[in-house]
């Protein structure tokens, strides 16, 4: 069973987790240690219900705790890397000049394609504030990417 969810949402996972990161390595050791916890615990999670949601909350409390640590580590500007890392540097900047909550609310719902019931379960709010975060992330993008 673990296999098969592994195969199914590693990619969407590692993806999300490089947007909230900026950092591929980081973004792998954290998807990584989200199956390593599933191993771990065994039957102590319930992925026949709805795995997306479990997953992606497991992820998101993951990147939060990498992040919190890495400020704690270093000042450095995690920005730089994902530039050298993206072919799109315009709309990487622009993503990664939204505040966290607005920036994991659209990569959820438009990236990773969960609908706004799922991501209000992953995110624990409710379902107007994640209709407001889209909202707000997307109208900030379109004034920075306007010319």
């Amino acid at each position: 069973m673990i296999d098969a969810t592994f195969t199914e949402w590693r990619p969407r996972l590692l993806r999300f987790c490089e947007q909230l990161l900026r950092n591929g390595h980081d973004a792998e050791e954290v998807v990584q240690d989200v199956f390593a916890n599933l191993l771990a615990k065994g039957d102590a999670y319930d992925l026949d219900t709805n795995p997306g949601v479990l997953l992606f909350r497991l992820a998101r409390n993951r990147c939060i705790d990498v992040r919190r640590k890495l400020r704690a580590a270093t000042s450095a500007d995690l920005e730089v890397t994902a530039r050298e890392e993206r072919p799109h540097v315009e709309l990487a900047e622009a993503l990664a000049s939204l505040p966290f909550a607005e920036r994991e609310v659209l990569l959820l719902t438009t990236i990773d394609g969960l609908g706004y019931r799922e991501v209000a379960a992953v995110l624990g709010c409710s379902l107007g504030t994640v209709a407001t975060r889209r909202f707000t992330a997307i109208q900030k993008l379109q004034r920075r990417l306007s010319p």
